[in-house]
């Protein structure tokens, strides 16, 4: 689009048209669009901003009046308001000139992106503050009315200098270019964008010489704010895009950190409920150790010799277990079982791979393949050099001391990077440090592969990583070849995108006896499973696939309850005093009645949820959900003080627990219209399977063992593959990514066909009075699983029973029709 931009030089000197006394005096900036320039009234002592766009880069069906529509519809002050409309045409130097444009205000000062550069590793916490409160300000107006910025980037945000005679000067920013010529399918999320010059404003922080309250800011804003931005599964996070909860959290950092001080140097639970997840826990390795039960299901395969993509439901504890392996992790909390190890694990969040790379694309240029390559390898190498060096320093000191220069000096010559030869450089921590350039230099060089002037350079091939392992396992005798356990963590599409992981495969896929690679994923359809050479990798043979959601449904009862308890146990017992010490005791149990009893009862309409079976048979995996749902129904009672003041037993009363569960449920399904622009699409589905599951429990009757019992649904079995299109197949997916229904693909339908089973999230059940049972199902033609998907309403009328002993047509038998 550049090539279309005018030339500068027509403009400067002349008055602009329908603004009379205001002629351009320079060119501020050029963008991919058009260009910026100051125009000066001599009379009137003012400068006006001038935004010229070339009427060629505009879309055919694009409304060049939008973005001024849109910026002038927003009452917050840090967005540029703009003027009357500008048409310009003329001719210069045989070159015809059509621009169209618009006047404002005109902002002395620079772009953010030009304010980072000029201040590289001298940005304050206090100006990231500010930039993050304004915005946030800004995107509760945007999100409220609907009118999303679309091309929110450091370039569109500028910092005002400072008025030197404010008696109190403080930074200031402002917003501009609503993104004039973009479609609406090429805008980047608001959200997203605000994370990336978070993360650009972070980099540039030096944190050594922050005070105390700020590193505890810089701590927050890195660890939490980064995710809260990029998340988009409202159910799982309150904070997420939410720009109210985050303004106030962010208005509260100072409060928190002056309460952390007081309580303690180390993070401690204040309820049984807190830190839900690992990434609230951050680097407090005591408090994980606190709250991680070995009792963990899945654990065996997770830490077998086998490169495994894990699965499950958000909060089903994949970064919990993956950081717990890690052997830094082990060597913090001083787990004296780190001496004798059967692996060496290292633990890698794919966070900053996101911020490197956002929605990475398979470059056309095959000299740039190679760059994420070098930045993941780089950054996992830095991992291994660090984790080696911490453990073996402490039980094989001696070892390590005379063996690291050798093996210093084989890992540069296998990196083939320039390096000082000198006795200095042959150690670890130059290595490592070298690498960390290395990781910037693959960044930079990212942002300008489509620049036909840049040399690319050489960079860093997949099998690099697992050589750097051979060499390390080959030269420490005591490692007594240990394999390298890879624990990448969160390797998810969107963030991840599809295109990345192709790339990254060729690592993550690689099989070797030194090193293995457990990636976690949110579902089976967040994860590639091929490479950009277009290398197909089956599930048993390259990779095992792990669905925690799947596990938790088909584990022995007792594994679960014993599971879940442990986790209870551990809370209730991490605070001093605490009136209850086991879960039992908060919820009693409710194993007496069978799924068969419950299936009667809603019949009747007299079922009542409770009890800590009832608690496990809810759990997908999700951990993380019972622990909140309990945290709601002890808050109900009074927290603490009232359960102490509680006599009875269990302390919370059946009746409080069946309205918290079905409380949650819909909670869930409120937030999931939420989730993505076709959330409603989602909660349609659900609500329709959920329907017609309820109609068959209370109508039709099940054969079982020569008695009849209600048909207990909870789950769709495909009579065959329905081979959905392209509209069904994107809800399905993201049915799945979202974890509102489980796969199970390990069974065949009644005619033999290999199909892939749907469970119903198991929290849902009580929501549509169905029972626990997974013995029935709801058996569906391909077609009506494309009705359900698309037109769920439809589906419901085909489906659902209304009265005992009804018989639906049968949608296997294809009806005559007669033509007259």
């Amino acid at each position: 689009m550049r090539a279309n931009l005018p030339p500068r030089e027509f403009f400067i000197g002349k008055e602009i048209p329908g603004r009379e006394g205001y002629r351009i005096v320079e060119h501020i900036e050029s963008g991919g669009n058009g260009r910026v320039f100051r125009a000066y009234s001599e009379q009137l002592k003012n400068s006006l901003a001038c935004k010229l766009i070339p009427r060629s880069n505009l879309l055919a069906s694009h409304d060049w009046k939008l973005e001024a529509q849109k910026a002038n519809s927003i009452q917050n002050p840090i967005v540029v308001k703009y003027d009357t409309p500008i048409e310009w045409k003329g001719r210069y130097e045989g070159v015809e000139i059509d621009c169209v444009g618009f006047c404002a205000q005109y902002i002395n000062g620079v772009s953010l992106k030009r304010y980072i550069q000029a201040n590289k590793g001298n940005i304050t916490i206090h100006f990231t503050e500010m930039f993050l409160k304004n915005i946030l300000e800004l995107l509760n107006e945007t999100e409220f009315k609907s009118i999303p910025h679309g091309d929110l980037h450091a370039g569109n945000v500028l910092v005002e200098e400072r008025n030197e005679f404010q008696l109190a000067p403080t930074d200031s920013i402002k917003v501009i270019d609503f993104g004039v010529g973009s479609s609406d399918k090429l805008a980047k999320n608001d959200f997203d964008q605000t994370a990336i010059i978070l993360k650009s404003l972070l980099e540039n922080i030096e944190y050594t010489t922050c005070s105390p309250r700020d590193k505890f800011a810089f701590n927050v804003l890195n660890d939490h704010f980064l995710r809260h931005l990029t998340e988009q599964d409202l159910t799982r996070d309150p904070y997420a895009r939410r720009p109210k909860n985050l303004f106030d959290k962010l208005n509260d950092i100072t409060k928190t950190f002056s309460e952390a001080q007081a309580a303690s140097e180390s993070i401690t639970l204040t309820t049984p409920f807190d830190y839900l997840s690992c990434e609230q826990i951050g680097s407090a390795h005591s408090l994980l150790q606190t709250l991680y039960s070995n009792l963990f299901l899945g654990l065996d395969i997770i830490e077998s010799p086998n490169n495994l993509v894990l699965t499950g439901p958000r909060g089903c504890g994949k970064s919990t277990v993956f950081k717990s392996l890690s052997l830094k992790h082990r060597l913090n909390v001083k787990d004296e079982s780190a001496a004798n190890l059967k692996y060496i694990g290292v633990y890698y969040r794919c966070d900053d791979l996101y911020f490197s790379f956002p929605r990475y694309q398979t470059p056309v240029n095959p000299e740039a393949l190679d760059l994420p390559v070098h930045f993941f390898v780089a950054t996992l190498i830095i991992e291994v050099l660090d984790t080696i060096q911490a453990w073996s320093t402490k039980y094989f000191s001696e070892a390590f001391s005379k063996t690291e220069p050798i093996l210093s000096q084989k890992i540069w010559h296998l990196l083939e990077l320039e390096h000082d030869t000198t006795f200095e450089n042959n150690h670890f921590q130059p290595i490592a440090n070298r690498l960390r350039k290395e990781r910037k230099r693959a960044v930079e060089k990212q942002r300008l592969i489509n620049d036909p002037s840049q040399k690319l350079g050489k960079y860093f091939s997949p099998g690099v990583l697992i050589g750097v392992c051979d060499l390390i396992q080959s030269e420490f005798y005591f490692l007594d070849s240990k394999p390298f356990f890879f624990f990448i963590d969160d390797y998810s599409d969107p963030k991840i995108t599809i295109a990345l992981q192709k790339n990254l495969n060729r690592i993550v896929m690689s099989r070797s006896s030194s090193c293995f690679f457990k990636v976690s994923t949110e579902s089976s359809i967040s994860y590639a499973k091929s490479d950009v050479d277009g290398k197909n990798y089956v599930e048993g043979r390259e990779f095992i696939l792990q669905d925690l959601g799947l596990t938790f449904l088909v584990e022995d009862q007792g594994r679960k309850l014993a599971f879940i308890e442990d986790i209870f146990r551990r809370r209730l017992n991490a605070i001093d005093g605490y009136p209850v010490k086991a879960l039992d005791e908060l919820v009693g149990n409710s194993s007496s009645k069978s799924q068969n009893e419950i299936a009667l009862k809603i019949r009747e309409g007299k079922v009542e949820w409770y009890g800590k079976e009832v608690l496990i048979d809810l759990c997908s995996g999700d951990v993380h959900y019972i622990i909140n749902l309990v945290g709601k129904m002890v808050s109900s009672v009074g927290n603490a003080e009232g359960i102490s003041a509680i006599e009875t037993s269990p302390k919370i009363a059946t009746a409080l627990q069946n309205k918290a569960i079905r409380e949650e449920a819909g909670n869930f399904l409120s937030n999931l219209k939420g989730t993505f622009k076709n959330g409603q699409a989602l909660v349609e589905v659900v609500t329709a399977f959920g329907n017609v599951a309820h109609s068959n429990l209370l109508y039709r009757d099940s054969k079982n063992e020569g008695s009849s019992s209600p048909h207990q649904a909870s789950r769709i079995e495909p009579y065959e593959d329905p081979k959905l299109s392209a509209e069904a197949q994107y809800i399905y997916s993201e049915l799945i990514r979202y974890s509102v229904f489980i796969e199970d693909r390990r069974g065949k339908s009644i005619r033999g066909n290999v199909v892939t089973r749907l469970f119903l999230r198991r929290f849902l059940i009580p929501h549509f009075n169905l029972t626990f049972n997974k013995r029935n199902s709801i058996q569906l033609e391909p077609g009506e699983m494309e009705t359900l998907l698309l037109h769920p309403k439809e589906f419901v009328t085909q489906k659902l029973l209304r009265q005992a002993g009804e018989i639906l047509p049968d949608a296997s038998q294809t009806s005559l029709k007669f033509e007259g």
